[in-house]
């Protein structure tokens, strides 16, 4: 049996992690990354999104007043490709088809992803305002682009009202919005080889 020498220091206890300690090395090695931190202020921006565009007053004025608008430009636009549409509020119709802009068809939704990712992007001010003047331009034109093929697949294609509007605009809309980001994002890293 070996004896233990008196002169060596005792052996040191080394205690687990608390839980506390476990969740901040997580939260250090998650905040670490460039990635999470955007994807971690996107989600917040979202979240607020949603907090302040669901509240009833938001809903009543705000995204009424732009429903209204998009009816008024798109029955503009209808009109002017002969189909003789009437608009009251956020209705557009005719004798043979009428339809009504309401929430989700607004465009809102994708416009706060839109304006979400620039936020949180690492870009200078310049940058983000032009991206949103770009994008904001380009996302309207695209619902009103939304609104008119939907009254003329009403009118045409009746059959195939529900898929468009549920569906392929859907998909569509996001998948565009998208690609609007992505378009800015290229822009920025062309400004940076040019420079």
């Amino acid at each position: 049996m070996a004896k233990k020498n008196p002169n060596t220091p005792a052996e040191e206890v080394v205690a687990s992690p608390s839980l506390i300690e476990k969740m901040a090395l997580v939260w250090k090695r998650f905040n670490s990354q460039l990635i999470n931190r955007l994807l971690l202020r996107f989600v917040g921006l979202m979240t607020l999104f949603y907090l302040v565009w669901a509240s009833p007053f938001i809903q009543k004025t705000f995204v009424a007043f732009i429903a209204t608008l998009y009816a008024k430009a798109g029955g503009f636009l209808l009109n002017l490709m002969g189909y003789g549409v009437s608009v009251h509020q956020d209705i557009v119709s005719s004798n043979a088809f009428s339809i009504s802009i309401k929430n989700g068809c607004d465009g809102i939704e994708g416009l706060a992803i839109f304006l979400c990712a620039i936020a949180i992007y690492p870009a200078t001010i310049a940058q983000k305002a032009k991206g949103l003047g770009y994008g904001i331009v380009f996302l309207v034109l695209l619902n009103l682009l939304r609104i008119v093929t939907l009254y003329m697949t009403g009118i045409h294609f009746p059959s195939l009202f529900d898929v468009m509007h549920e569906s392929i605009w859907q998909i569509l809309f996001i998948a565009l919005t998208l690609v609007a980001l992505f378009v800015w994002i290229d822009s920025l890293n062309k400004e940076k080889v040019s420079e």
